[in-house]
């Protein structure tokens, strides 16, 4: 995470490799049952998302969808980038691109995992959410974990797309 820090980089591919790693060792595990990579919506087929999961409940199967995202915050070739830029970017660099594909999705396990490289501190994030949900309504972005649980080159931000 520091090289990336220290570099400018975003390497989503990368992330995906990493989760999809993961996903393989929980379900190894038995703490998930199953998961698709790059499923397709059955609303629209031309369309795809990160990764559905079969997760197990006391009251039996919950489905997550899953897309994923890479983002630097800071200096990259001389721009500046934070949670504000991202949150509320409409090309395919920010998330409003997949709220609207998970919007399509018909349940309510609908989430974004953002990897920020450098953490950008609690203020900054929220800053961003509210950003998207005010310039992005009727989507609405729920935070369901803190930059301040994470050190100063990371963040791992998992949020709630309804």
């Amino acid at each position: 995470m520091q090289s990336f820090c220290r570099h400018g980089i975003q390497v989503d591919g990368w992330l995906k490799g990493e989760f999809l790693g993961f996903l393989d060792e929980q379900k190894r595990q038995g703490k998930i049952i199953d998961f698709e990579r790059e499923e397709k919506l059955l609303s629209d087929k031309r369309k795809r998302v990160d990764f559905r999961l079969a997760l197990k409940t006391e009251t039996g199967t919950r489905v997550a969808w899953i897309e994923i995202k890479h983002w630097l915050i800071g200096q990259q070739n001389s721009v500046t980038y934070d949670p504000s830029f991202y949150f509320s970017d409409p090309s395919s660099a920010g998330v409003n691109q997949d709220v609207r594909k998970l919007a399509i999705v018909q349940n309510e396990g609908k989430y974004l995992l953002v990897l920020a490289t450098a953490n950008p501190g609690d203020e900054e994030w929220q800053r961003g959410v509210t950003k998207f949900n005010k310039k992005f309504d009727p989507f609405h972005l729920e935070t369901l974990n803190r930059p301040a649980d994470f050190p100063d080159c990371f963040y791992l931000g998992l949020l709630k797309v309804s």
